[in-house]
């Protein structure tokens, strides 16, 4: 895998882990995953690629704990920054009772003994590597026989085709070319070896090569419906998000390289469509400040699970 360089002041994808990032779960498909997953049978969980642990942090409070086997949680990040952590991250696991640690490492390579943990998990990971299958790979060995791999990936294409009481009855060409733009941005990313940012429809054949059994695909039932007057936590912190955090950028690359990695017609589509659509920001905060804005706020991120065998 490539080795990203220092991120400098901010880690990677903080522009995205910002407070809404919070409001991605229902807490009733939670209960009813860990139900599925019989997540209370497992002690000890792996957070491939934590960021700021928001994922173990959630799930942390559906693992088992005994006497002889207390929960442990641990996470590895290849960005120094969420790789060190924080006084109140490590707080947050304390006053659980919880064995928490944090590695700086690179997902394809994981610093742990084979067969360490009972569960292994990423959300939002394997779309951004070059190389999801050699990661998956590495989840597994160290993942103990009969423990639980739990990978949360989405579909951000369908992004490109949500509707808003704005977009209703745009143009079908405006509407292609968001489409246009979005299939350009994926492929241009892929090629420049920062990953799939839609492979989460391939995650279940991915672990089904690996060996993994009793696969289970399910679909996140959440959504963050925007409608005025906007005044709920979630709706609060999505506007937020809106306005800081609406552009994907890396440490080494912005949407101009993945364009410009597919050649003159990509990146000559790419110029024509800022300028065409530079105005589209605006026309969204003037809608949400006259209270005409409203969307279902629907997205498809897979929960995908699998169990190692015993062989």
């Amino acid at each position: 895998m490539k080795r990203s360089p220092s991120s400098g002041k901010k880690g990677h994808s903080e522009d995205f882990f910002g407070d809404y990032r919070d409001f991605w779960w229902n807490e009733s498909f939670l209960k009813l995953l860990a139900k599925r997953l019989q997540l209370d049978q497992l002690h000890s969980m792996l957070d491939v690629g934590c960021g700021q642990c928001h994922w173990s942090k959630l799930l942390v409070e559906y693992l088992g704990t005994t006497e002889h086997e207390p929960r442990r949680v641990a996470g590895v990040d290849n960005d120094r920054k969420w790789a060190k952590g924080s006084p109140q991250l490590r707080h947050y696991f304390t006053e659980k009772g919880v064995k928490f640690e944090l590695k700086k490492a690179e997902a394809d390579e994981l610093p742990y003994d084979d067969a360490t943990f009972d569960l292994v998990t990423c959300q939002t990971l394997l779309i951004h590597v070059p190389d999801p299958v050699a990661v998956i790979a590495e989840m597994q060995r160290v993942l103990r026989p009969g423990g639980i791999i739990l990978c949360v990936e989405p579909n951000n294409l369908v992004q490109s085709l949500t509707r808003s009481s704005i977009s209703s009855n745009d143009p079908i060409d405006q509407v292609l070319d968001h489409v246009k733009y979005a299939l350009l941005f994926e492929r241009g990313k892929k090629k420049l070896g920062q990953g799939d940012n839609s492979l989460g429809d391939l995650v279940p054949g991915m672990l089904a090569q690996a060996g993994f059994e009793n696969i289970d695909v399910r679909l996140s039932d959440k959504a963050i419906a925007m409608y005025p007057p906007y005044d709920t936590p979630e709706q609060r912190a999505t506007m937020r998000q809106w306005r800081h955090g609406d552009r994907w950028t890396s440490v080494e690359y912005t949407d101009y390289d993945y364009f410009k990695a597919l050649g003159p017609e990509s990146l000559e589509f790419y110029e024509n469509y800022v300028r065409r659509y530079a105005h589209l920001g605006e026309r969204t905060e003037r809608y949400i400040d006259a209270n005409k804005y409203h969307s279902a706020g629907g997205a498809m991120m897979y929960v995908v699970s699998g169990t190692k065998t015993d062989g």
